[in-house]
């Protein structure tokens, strides 16, 4: 038998999905616009890069509280090489700048739900929850995040705001190479006297070495692998 609703319960539910689909269209349309998005280079920034340096670009405004900052970096591997590495989050840990542990707390096909636990200077720990989700095609890949409530954390334990993401594209100006963008914007949130280098490990200090720090893991696992 068929259940029937009554005309406002009916409105109700109609504009809950028509909520729901607005909100799922807008992270794939957000989703694809960060994949399709082109690296522009100047033609120093493109020596700098064949070169092996990494490029840092501070985006920081001062209408938004926190840090923005890329870091810009090339990698001799493939795409996939570089995206799974990036997806192994569990094992951050042993190569990203700061980070004691990244648990699991959900895992789905192309998203994850992250406990991250950051050790700072001065026996400070940092805890966020971040949503990621991931997508790659054929020449190109995207990991995208951002900060959701973790219940539990005091204030104190935690900070303001994350977001961000990885762009990794072919690079045609070099061979067998892939550029790597690495994107984050950072609010720890109140931060003491004395205290302000927070902030830019967090973001300006740390992002170069996300990018270093990947690049080596990558040619440490081909590396194993040609053993």
């Amino acid at each position: 038998m068929l259940k029937s609703y009554p005309p406002t319960d009916l409105h109700r539910c109609q504009s809950k999905i028509i909520i729901l689909f607005f909100i799922y269209s807008t992270m794939l349309a957000g989703q694809d616009s960060l994949i399709n998005r082109s690296i522009t280079l100047t033609s120093s920034e493109k020596d700098l890069l064949a070169q092996g340096e990494i490029i840092v670009r501070d985006l920081s405004t001062d209408q938004k509280v926190g840090k923005t900052v890329e870091a810009i970096g090339l990698i001799k591997a493939g795409i996939d090489d570089v995206y799974q590495v990036l997806l192994n989050f569990e094992d951050y840990n042993e190569f990203m700048p700061n980070l004691a542990e990244v648990a699991i707390f959900k895992k789905g096909s192309n998203y994850a739900i992250l406990n991250y636990t950051n050790e700072l200077p001065l026996n400070k720990v940092k805890k966020y929850r971040l949503d990621m989700s991931y997508q790659k095609k054929k020449d190109e890949a995207l990991l995208q995040w951002e900060m959701i409530k973790w219940p539990g954390l005091r204030e104190s334990e935690t900070i303001n705001n994350t977001t961000g993401y990885w762009i990794l594209k072919n690079y045609p100006d070099k061979q067998n190479h892939i550029i790597a963008l690495y994107h984050v914007y950072s609010d720890p949130g109140p931060v003491p006297l004395g205290l302000g280098w927070i902030v830019d490990i967090l973001t300006y200090n740390s992002a170069p070495k996300v990018v270093i720090n990947t690049r080596a893991r990558v040619y440490s696992l081909s590396s194993n692998r040609l053993k």
